[in-house]
């Protein structure tokens, strides 16, 4: 086994969010033990956060291979990975689901790689899924490849392993839901850090996924243009322009089918809900350059 690498010099720890995961975090921490434990001079350590569950998950929890942290109540995925992410002690993060759908088979391949990357992630080979999901997952892409030109496979992905520099300055920004990973990605693609991906199965789930597709599609969503105006306002501007020009474009060319009074009340509402957007765009960008500059005086 190859013992050079830097995660093997400087150590990783491993965050496994659980939330009502009593049928699968037992074995989920025993095989990330068991991987982890095989290399040879490895530092590492598993933090499992439990999120505030009602059934047996902490009490599942094999205590002697990992720490386990606990909320008072549900706070969310995002909140419960800051969590464990403040409290490790190495400069490596892994993170994955305790769900049993990831292999924590897939960080052998994964930690060599960290030599030359910021970030590898595990793409999922998903075969099947909703209309639904697959909009929701081509459209994050397409925002990716356009505000942080990055193309992605997986990037809501659960499993990967990153530098832990990389919340600690951009953490305030990311999601505290199960936009975590997502806004991950399209932080690290905004600041220009290098990230890989390798193929990945995807397994069946242990227990009742807790994901609401749309509400946190759209919450992602809403997510994204916030980061983007930060580091992107160019291209956010950009499209808004282009979706306007569209928008103009496409009543232009059914103009004949809906009368003066109608295409000139459509034009007059585009107009206004464009202009609307983009002052909203500036006030954001307004009032987060003031925030920087009351934290800088502090």
């Amino acid at each position: 086994m190859n013992n050079s690498g830097e995660v093997l010099k400087q150590g990783i720890s491993i965050i496994v969010p659980a939330y009502n995961e009593e049928h699968a975090i037992a074995a989920t921490v025993e095989k990330c033990h068991g991987v982890f434990a095989s290399f040879k001079g490895l530092s590492f350590e598993i933090i499992v956060v439990d999120d505030g569950s009602s059934d047996k998950t902490a009490e599942n929890v094999p205590g002697d291979k990992c720490l386990l942290l606990r909320h008072p109540k549900n706070y969310g995925y995002g909140r419960s990975l800051l969590l464990g992410i403040k409290k490790a002690r190495y400069p490596f993060i892994g993170i994955v689901d305790a769900d049993s759908t990831y292999n924590p088979e897939i960080f052998r391949r994964m930690i060599p790689l960290m030599d030359i990357y910021d970030m590898v992630i595990g793409a999922r080979q998903i075969t099947s899924q909703s209309r639904v999901v697959s909009l929701m997952r081509t459209t994050l892409k397409l925002m990716l490849k356009f505000l942080g030109n990055h193309d992605s496979l997986d990037p809501n992905s659960g499993i990967r392993i990153f530098k832990k520099s990389l919340v600690e300055k951009g953490g305030h920004l990311f999601s505290k839901g199960f936009s975590f990973s997502t806004s991950l990605t399209f932080f690290a693609a905004l600041n220009d850090q290098f990230i890989e991906y390798i193929p990945i199965e995807y397994g069946d789930r242990t227990g009742v996924s807790k994901v609401r597709h749309l509400r946190d599609s759209i919450k992602t969503f809403f997510l994204v243009i916030s980061m983007s105006l930060i580091y992107q306002p160019i291209k956010c501007f950009a499209g808004l322009l282009f979706m306007h020009i569209s928008g103009i474009a496409s009543l232009v060319a059914v103009k004949n089918r809906l009368g003066r009074d109608t295409f000139l009340g459509f034009i007059f509402s585009l107009g206004v809900g464009v202009l609307t957007i983009g002052f909203s765009f500036l006030a954001f960008i307004m009032g987060k350059s003031y925030v920087d500059t009351l934290s800088r005086r502090k």
